[in-house]
């Protein structure tokens, strides 16, 4: 309980500017500076070559003591100036399935050059140098609920040129991920419901038999063909099929299932399905009509709409 609220506090010192438009540069104000491991282990093997030195008087000794504290010193203006006035230009990701890690393209920019900067978080380290010409990050993050997520707070770094010291730099940028509602897998068979057969037409698994073929590893108990099993040295299956038109609707109200989230996911899933087929398809939400087509652009206008998607009974969950 205490190393949580420990935590919290520490968040909300470090967001204490919130949210901020883009671009943001990092000037000396906002730089953070800590000796790294190295540094600490520098600073211990230093203070017994003082103690030894000042203990034996040795002249050489402490000499090679004081111009190791000057390196240091130089060390850490070097680190210092190696971060200072870099700029955060632009944040974006493409759109993601809830569950899926989402990669963000950052780009970084300066008026000098930069050297080894690294952006960290929990799933991935980046490390690049920046010239004065804008350099590309990319950092992976994880989805969180579906619809609008915000753009965690970012973290970049540098320890040029020796590694004795860290500084660190923070921002959470105005930016913002689209992310779907994740795809129910595995994918339901397409709805009945309205709809148009069209001149084309696909063939499905459904309910209606349509031939019987060798039994194959992964098919269930309860499509074995017995009567011609039994007739036979060798295992047969049924195969169950439908014809499903090339014009398809999926219409929200109509669906038997209780749960929104559910509805969305299974939505999500023939939406998929269908595009994959070359199918024609039209989704129908509560105050949304996506019209019938196919293509890319129509995918993520539907994708879209189910992620952004809002009822009575879920609240927040498209924000």
């Amino acid at each position: 309980m205490i190393r949580q609220l420990f935590k919290q506090k520490l968040s909300q010192f470090f967001n204490r500017r919130g949210t901020e438009n883009l671009p943001v540069i990092f000037d000396w104000r906002r730089i953070y500076v800590l000796p790294s491991k190295a540094g600490l282990f520098f600073a211990v093997i230093w203070f017994l070559m003082m103690l030894a030195g000042l203990n034996f008087n040795n002249n050489m000794s402490l000499m090679l003591v004081f111009l190791l504290f000057g390196l240091a010193q130089v060390v850490l203006y070097q680190t210092f100036f190696n971060i200072r006035n870099l700029r955060l230009e632009h944040v974006n990701a493409e759109p993601v399935f809830l569950g899926e890690d989402i990669t963000l393209q950052i780009q970084l920019g300066a008026d000098h050059d930069k050297w080894q900067i690294r952006s960290e978080n929990d799933l991935s380290t980046d490390v690049t140098n920046i010239t004065q010409e804008a350099s590309q990050f990319r950092a992976l993050t994880q989805s969180q609920h579906r619809g609008w997520q915000a753009v965690d707070r970012l973290k970049f770094l540098t320890r040029y040129p020796l590694g004795l010291f860290t500084c660190w730099v923070y921002c959470t940028p105005n930016a913002q991920v689209l992310v779907y509602p994740k795809p129910e897998t595995p994918c339901p068979n397409f709805p009945h419901h309205g709809g148009e057969d069209g001149e084309k037409s696909t063939l499905v698994k459904g309910e209606e038999l349509s031939s019987i073929r060798a039994y194959q590893q992964g098919d269930p108990i309860r499509d074995i063909a017995w009567k011609k099993t039994a007739q036979s040295d060798q295992t047969w299956v049924k195969e169950f099929h439908q014809i499903q038109g090339q014009h398809l609707l999926f219409d929200f109200t109509q669906m038997n299932l209780n749960n929104t989230e559910a509805k969305l996911s299974r939505m999500t899933a023939w939406v998929i399905a269908a595009e994959q087929q070359g199918a024609n398809y039209q989704i129908l939400l509560p105050g949304f009509d996506s019209g019938m087509g196919t293509g890319d652009a129509h995918k993520h206008q539907c994708l879209k709409a189910l992620a952004l998607y809002q009822s009575t009974d879920h609240q927040g969950g498209g924000t």
